[in-house]
């Protein structure tokens, strides 16, 4: 992939997408564990615990998690916003600061009411499209990770700060339990 080359740029964005990957992988490995006649506990286990070494490193970067629904939220906001205004266009000259209260609670009621209305429309259509295979059944996704992971960390090594410089070591505890929990591969499926 294109995505993983390690002189492609940021850091940050890659580790957001490993780190969502592999929650998305790990819990379908839970879940596996979970309905299993006979459960295995090891290789969720050790595929968790490459995500909380992927957030550790991400924690070095600092990278802040990404707004999940911004185009919900951009609408909401322009529609505040387009409640604001003409109630504000409507008061005469001098206002009240009680006017005014009552136009920002206004604002803020629509706000969250199309929000509300948009982030339930959205969970709607999800919840009728059809399911993708699990995570867990990628054929390629250890080779997937592994190659993200080393792209991330070969970035690191070559940052100036120290504190990123340090996010490289994370990323290959990270590789050492992916590689653990692909020894466990026969015994997930």
């Amino acid at each position: 992939m294109s995505r993983d080359d390690p002189f492609a740029g940021g850091v940050a964005p890659r580790l957001r997408r490993l780190d969502r990957e592999l929650a998305e992988t790990v819990t379908d490995a839970q879940c596996r564990d979970w309905v299993a006649d006979r459960p295995d506990r090891v290789g969720f286990a050790r595929l968790g615990r490459a995500r909380h070494e992927i957030r550790t490193a991400a924690g070095r970067y600092r990278v802040a998690p990404p707004i999940t629904d911004g185009p919900t939220a951009l609408a909401a906001l322009a529609a505040g916003v387009f409640v604001v205004l003409p109630l504000l266009y409507l008061l005469p000259g001098p206002t009240r600061p009680l006017p005014l209260a009552g136009i920002a609670v206004a604002g803020l009621w629509a706000t969250l009411a199309l929000r509300t209305l948009l982030r339930r429309r959205r969970i709607r259509a999800a919840r009728g499209a059809p399911d993708g295979p699990a995570p867990i059944d990628d054929p390629y996704l250890y080779a997937r990770q592994r190659r993200g992971i080393e792209a991330c960390a070969l970035a690191a090594r070559a940052d100036r700060s120290y504190r990123r410089r340090a996010a490289a070591t994370d990323l290959e505890y990270a590789l050492d339990w992916l590689a653990a929990a692909q020894d466990e591969l026969p015994r997930l499926r």
